[in-house]
């Protein structure tokens, strides 16, 4: 059965998530920009005042999804830093200089995360051969946070459905990519995917609502 992962930014958000029935949560700071590394307060604050599973994305900046060295050497301390907090995965993704993805930082990542699990995120979305990297990463990530080959994940259902069919047994799919409540019972029905993760259809005035993750947790799991 599907389940419902809500993105959140902030302790409330994270508290009215779990109140409303999520089943996970991942946590950034600036959803306008996609998500960045959250500040290890929050992060620790969030751990400590929820339960459900909770992943937090790794993204020092929102210029690109390519890193320099120092970058990288200072995302590494990080999930040290998070492993002590002890959230329950990293969510990471990056591509070299052909757009590709990275396959051999997604690799360091991975390592230094043990025996946390590393989710690939929606730079496999705008990455040049996206499958060329699912099959790379195959038994390296299990998990994968992606709308498919779209800006969307609406736009990108074809897709994705294909990536389910393709690789669903090597991965977790966790849908993402601006749903809405609307479309939510078709998209499930149709792409079949393991998760689905939700932002501002789960938001009122921009603050994760109880009675919208309620919603929406009744839909995942009536589709």
């Amino acid at each position: 059965m599907t389940t419902l992962e809500i993105a959140v930014t902030t302790v409330e958000d994270a508290v009215n998530a779990e109140a409303g029935g999520a089943d996970s949560i991942e946590l950034s700071y600036d959803l306008s920009v996609g998500g960045l590394t959250p500040k290890r307060d929050v992060v620790q604050a969030v751990r400590g005042a929820v339960t459900i599973p909770l992943y937090v994305i790794l993204r020092p900046h929102a210029e690109s999804f390519r890193y320099t060295e120092p970058q990288i050497e200072s995302m590494l301390s990080e999930i040290d830093e998070m492993k002590k907090v002890g959230v329950s995965g990293i969510v990471f993704g990056a591509v070299d200089q052909t757009n590709r993805i990275d396959v051999s930082l997604m690799q360091r990542v991975v390592e230094a995360a043990k025996p946390l699990p590393v989710t690939l995120h929606r730079a496999l979305d705008e990455s040049f051969e996206p499958e060329k990297a699912l099959e790379a990463l195959a038994g390296i990530v299990p998990r994968v946070l992606t709308s498919g080959p779209a800006k969307t994940a609406w736009d990108g259902r074809e897709g994705l459905k294909r990536w389910v069919e393709r690789f669903g047994e090597q991965y977790t799919f966790v849908s993402s990519g601006s749903l809405t409540i609307e479309q939510l019972p078709e998209y499930i029905r149709y792409v079949k995917p393991d998760t689905v993760h939700l932002g501002s259809a789960a938001r009122l005035n921009g603050v994760v609502d109880v009675n919208k993750v309620r919603q929406l947790k009744a839909i995942v799991e009536s589709a």
